[in-house]
């Protein structure tokens, strides 16, 4: 048998690390397979020697040693050059010695230095301008394009603070935006930096931390040469201060803005013209273009950036409450010394009174021409006084007088207007006068040969370019033969009504007093079970008490009672009420109810009536059994919807078309007044019943009520 240490150094050979244990002296008393082919000697030649031959690194002794003395574990990582090869070193010491576990890891250590001359390269060739601080602002590293911005190679940075190149009247920024950094917080801000040759250098700068094992070890600077931009703003600037006296003092509104299109200057008239002060717009897009005027607007700026010139454009602008201004704009493209186009300026005069008065008059003469013209109603026109002044063919056809007998008279001597309707024609003229607009008037007219005309009247003001009224128009629509069209259709209709319910109710009720009046005979004669004919007619007159109580809850409904109901709560009590006969035909009924709130505002006696009748109906139409699904879901914040869905026999077209008529059923027993009640009560919760149903593929039945809110 062998003894455990034999066992413990067939364990080591086995392991992949390498392996060597040490005595109290530091002289080799074992190493494995793996560490002698490492060391590239064998077993034998290393047993018994001392550290310093093995790893003759100064560094790694120190290690070594600080293991041994603190009893504590130590790793060292470095490159032997006996070997060629970098090590990673794991030390485990104890009274008796010391385990040590290595790896050649020469590897991992080439993949990270290839990765960090990815990373130098990114540093040194990135476009743009990027160094390192430590935390007393010092330059630690440069990349090129930081050379090129400051004028300093990257040896002399090295030997300088960021301070000393900072522009006096930046340094307190540049010191708060810095100590923010070195901080753990990121800032962007614009600084003027100092080039060797004394020139100020315009920068955008960011700082960013840089971050060591999760402490603030130093700061990045990035920095984009912004000098140009600021240089085109100053310029730009001159301009505008050039122009100012021009600008601030001009009759017209008048506004400058850049190439980004964002505005520099406005003066005083835009202000009022607008009625945005100059704080409002200044820096942003100009906010008096209105939609519909967007795409044209941005195609004559291309232009004028192109150095082109818009002279008296007349177009629309916005005021800052909504409404519209006709005005005259001439655009014009601001150059600098060298002829590139800087800016754009506007000039804007309002023309919107004269294209008020053109608008009113062209409209006026469009109203003559189309209202009086060419109407089919009669129409007059009357100045503001009341007088005539023009009326159209339509009037002379309906009413048979010509416009000369017409035109001129006042209105309360016009002869259209019988006698009992003058105290409600100056009714009307006042409030017409006062700007109302009256439409749809029913009153009575008078033609020349005096017959009555009933008509609708509307009364419209007409006003001028100001907005006051100058006149009035009056239209005036013969319905005489309409209304007595319409009395005539309302009295064939309740004909129609009368008939289909005398109908239905005649051919509902004579069956049961037939059969009545059938055994009253017989029981007379004396034939028969007497006791089988009382039940058969107690049964038949209950049948007639149905159909009466049914047609007395269609005409005259009883008074609702309603209250604040959870629909889920009222559909589960009806499925245990409807459960047992469910399962006698084989009909599974399904619940899918959405959860949230669910509570309506319902009688629940009525209610029930009709998820009673629904599921009834539905049961009834799977002879062969099915599934009933009933469904509660949300639509929207303030509605809910109730499904029924079956797997029946379904209905043809036909047959929900006349779904809902009095007295139409598809069952052998039914009254046909049950879908009817049905829809009545949902109505009367103010809601509505959808079906969709195709014969042999089921029916769905979908309420919709109004949610109870609190």
């Amino acid at each position: 048998m062998k003894t455990p240490a034999v066992d413990a150094h067939e364990m080591l050979d086995r392991i992949q690390d390498a392996f060597l244990a040490l005595d109290c002296q530091g002289n080799c008393t074992y190493i494995n397979a793996e560490a002698s082919r490492l060391l590239s000697r064998s077993r034998e030649e290393w047993m018994g020697r001392h550290i310093r031959e093995m790893f003759p690194e100064a560094s790694f002794h120190e290690c070594y040693k600080a293991a041994m003395e603190k009893q504590q574990p130590g790793v060292y990582s470095g490159f032997f050059p006996p070997l060629q090869a970098w090590l990673y070193i794991r030390m485990h010491p104890s009274p008796d010695g010391l385990s040590i576990y290595f790896w050649d890891v020469t590897k991992e250590q080439a993949a990270m230095s290839e990765r960090e001359g990815h990373y130098q390269s990114l540093f040194i060739h990135n476009p743009d301008a990027i160094c390192c601080f430590d935390l007393h602002g010092n330059y630690m590293n440069a990349n090129t394009a930081m050379e090129q911005l400051l004028g300093y190679s990257r040896e002399e940075l090295q030997q300088l603070s960021f301070i000393r190149l900072v522009s006096q009247g930046d340094v307190e920024k540049a010191k708060r935006h810095y100590r923010l950094a070195a901080g753990g917080t990121t800032q962007r801000y614009e600084m003027r930096v100092i080039h060797k040759d004394g020139s100020l250098v315009h920068a955008d700068m960011i700082n960013i931390p840089i971050l060591v094992n999760g402490k603030v070890a130093g700061v990045y600077g990035i920095a984009k040469n912004i000098t140009d931009r600021k240089l085109a703003e100053q310029e730009l600037r001159k301009t505008k201060e050039s122009l100012q006296s021009l600008v601030r003092n001009n009759a017209d509104a008048i506004w400058i803005m850049d190439m980004e299109e964002q505005v520099v200057e406005v003066n005083e008239t835009f202000e009022a013209m607008y009625q945005w002060s100059a704080a409002e717009v200044i820096g942003k897009e100009l906010p008096t273009i209105p939609d519909s005027a967007k795409e044209t607007e941005g195609e004559m700026r291309r232009r004028v950036k192109a150095g082109g010139r818009i002279v008296d454009l007349e177009t629309i602008r916005q005021r800052r409450d909504g409404s519209l201004l006709n005005i005259s704009a001439t655009l014009s493209p601001i150059l600098n010394e060298a002829g590139t186009v800087i800016g754009i300026t506007g000039i804007c005069r309002d023309i919107t009174p004269r294209k008020r008065a053109e608008a009113s008059l062209k409209a006026r003469t469009q109203q003559l021409e189309s209202f009086i013209e060419n109407n089919a109603d009669a129409i007059l026109v009357l100045d503001l006084q009341g007088t005539i002044l023009q009326v159209n063919p339509a009037f002379e056809r309906i009413f048979g007088w010509r416009k000369e007998e017409m035109v001129g008279i006042h209105l309360h001597k016009l002869p259209t207007i019988p006698p009992e309707q003058e105290e409600e024609m100056k009714d009307l003229e006042a409030s017409v006068r006062e700007g109302h607009l009256l439409s749809g008037v029913e009153t009575r007219r008078m033609r020349k040969d005096g017959t009555l005309l009933d008509v609708i009247l509307t009364l419209s003001p007409i006003q001028d370019e100001k907005g006051d009224i100058d006149g009035w128009s009056a239209s005036i629509r013969d319905i005489t033969e309409w209304k007595k069209s319409q009395l005539l259709l309302q009295n064939t209709e309740k004909l129609s009504v009368a008939g289909q319910l005398a109908a239905g109710i005649a051919h509902e009720i004579r069956n049961p007093i037939t059969a009545i009046k059938g055994f009253i005979q017989l029981i007379r004669s004396g034939l028969g079970e007497r006791e089988e004919y009382f039940d058969i007619m107690v049964s038949e007159i209950e049948r007639i008490e149905q159909i009466l109580s049914e047609l007395l809850l269609l005409a005259k409904p009883q008074a609702a009672k309603f209250e604040r109901k959870d629909i889920k709560v009222l559909l589960a009590q009806v499925i245990t009420l409807l459960d047992t006969q469910a399962i006698l035909n084989n009909v599974e009924i399904v619940t899918q109810f959405q959860p949230g709130f669910t509570y309506i505002s319902c009688d629940e006696n009525q209610l029930k009536q009709v998820f009673i009748n629904y599921i009834k109906n539905a049961i009834e139409a799977m002879p062969r059994g099915g599934r009933l699904v009933i469904q509660v879901k949300r639509l929207g914040p303030d509605q809910i919807s109730i499904c029924f869905i079956d797997q029946g026999v379904g209905m043809s077209e036909e047959v929900l078309a006349k779904l809902g008529q009095p007295f139409y059923t598809t069952k052998e027993n039914g009254t046909g007044l049950g879908f009817m009640i049905s829809k009545k009560i949902i109505e009367n919760h103010s809601g509505e019943v959808h079906i969709t149903s195709k014969h042999q593929h089921g029916t769905t039945i979908e309420v919709q009520l109004p949610l109870h809110q609190e």
